[in-house]
């Protein structure tokens, strides 16, 4: 039985990590593939050649489309699709939920190997591997954002000088998305392409902002579309713009570096209890098992527990400053 288990637990890590790094790098792997293809001369470079939609995908990913359209909801779908696009990822909503199946069977059976066979060990892996997925998107999400802000700034002079030669706002765009990389070329090639298919301005940079959840980003697009009602000279005030999402950049960076040593004490007083717990259960397990079945101790457990998430807020507030 336990062999039985080992073998689907390899299989289905196997299929797992193949379709996440399947997943995670396509965004790149496509955008490469394009401008290679670029320049040998077998495509041109319109707007089309930066998107990473796939019509008919094959193998695992094919597999993976056929399963989740018995499992997908509208619900589902658009609100799961809307952090897909947010993260990059070329997911759909039932793909993505079969993913997080595969993960919570995964992680049970893992857990139950480990835990003798437990229910419960199962129902806490299936718990956590359901979310892995999630966090994985949120962490690519928030990679994604801060490339997209250190690329701002150099876009915005991309754009002030087209709009200086005598560019329209549309061709400007256009040319951030010829010119600069992943991500900011992949969502301006989005917007210009929403723009060509007869979508207003208005409407297309709405949609970038949906899709983008930066500040610096609803202070530019706000700053166009006041131009485009108002009137004015708008390469000098994306200039200006551009000037102080470079500052906010460089006080962030600064920022970042005087508080290095708050967040680190933060991961290491977070970590001490259990790391030193898991000493004394290997060292000893008789003296700290008392505290799993004595009341006291499992007060005293939940007190501390509380007590540690209370200091990981408190210090993250600490370090954690607006600019």
């Amino acid at each position: 039985m336990i062999l039985l288990i080992s073998i689907g637990v390899f299989l289905t890590l196997s299929t797992l990590t193949l379709l996440i790094y399947q997943m995670t790098t396509a965004e790149k792997r496509v955008v490469s593939s394009r401008l290679d293809q670029v320049a040998l001369g077998s495509l041109s470079m319109d707007s089309k050649s930066l998107t990473y939609q796939e019509e008919s995908p094959v193998g695992l990913r094919g597999l993976l489309r056929t399963i989740g359209r018995y499992v997908e909801s509208p619900r589902w779908n658009l609100s799961m699709e809307h952090r897909m696009l947010k993260a990059g990822m070329p997911l759909r909503g039932g793909e993505f939920l079969v993913l997080c199946g595969g993960s919570a069977l995964l992680m049970a059976l893992m857990l139950m190997i480990i835990g003798g066979g437990r229910p419960m060990a199962g129902i806490i892996g299936a718990a956590v591997g359901f979310v892995l997925p999630f966090l994985l998107v949120k962490i690519k999400t928030d990679k994604r954002m801060k490339t997209f802000n250190s690329q701002l700034g150099d876009a915005l002079i991309l754009i002030a000088n087209s709009l200086r030669t005598g560019y329209s706002f549309m061709q400007a765009s256009d040319m951030v998305a010829h010119e600069m990389r992943p991500p900011i070329s992949t969502e301006f090639a989005r917007t210009v392409k929403e723009m060509n298919l007869g979508i207003t301005m208005e409407n297309a940079l709405g949609n970038l902002a949906k899709r983008i959840d930066s500040e610096d980003l609803d202070l530019v697009l706000t700053a166009v579309l006041i131009q485009r009602q108002v009137g004015g000279n708008l390469s000098e005030v994306l200039d200006n713009i551009a000037r102080t999402i470079r500052e906010r950049v460089r006080i962030r960076g600064e920022i970042r570096t005087l508080t290095a040593q708050g967040r680190i004490s933060g991961v290491i007083v977070s970590l001490l209890p259990v790391v030193l717990g898991l000493v004394i259960y290997v060292l000893n397990p008789e003296y700290i098992g008392l505290l799993f079945v004595h009341p006291i101790g499992k007060v005293m457990l939940g007190v501390s527990l509380l007590g540690q998430i209370v200091g990981i807020i408190v210090i993250r507030r600490i370090v954690d400053i607006e600019i």
